[in-house]
């Protein structure tokens, strides 16, 4: 599965990947039970457009997780890291407060 979205509003981060390592650790977290890749694609992509962008991971993680930049949501946090093209990350995975990784 492949799910992209696209940014512009901020000057480094103009395209997020989720990684299927990411989608499959979503889809647990938020407890998606629904067949097939549409509805967890939907919940992905609506959770990676409203997400903040910033370098500092969420003030809850207890993990030693290091990431250049994070997409935060509200009890949500997506570690990123660059790829080759500027402007694109990849989310490596989904991180919900409150539970282990």
């Amino acid at each position: 599965m492949h799910i992209r979205v696209a940014r512009e509003d901020h000057p480094e981060v103009h395209e997020v990947i989720a990684s299927q390592h990411c989608v499959e650790r979503f889809r647990k977290r938020l407890g998606i039970k629904t067949p097939g890749v549409e509805e967890v694609a939907e919940q992905l992509h609506l959770a990676l457009q409203e997400a903040d962008f910033t370098r500092w991971p969420p003030t809850w993680l207890s993990s030693t997780q290091d990431s250049e930049m994070w997409a935060l949501l509200d009890d949500l946090a997506f570690p990123l890291t660059p790829t080759p093209q500027r402007g694109r990350w990849l989310a490596k995975t989904c991180l919900v407060k409150g539970m282990a990784k």
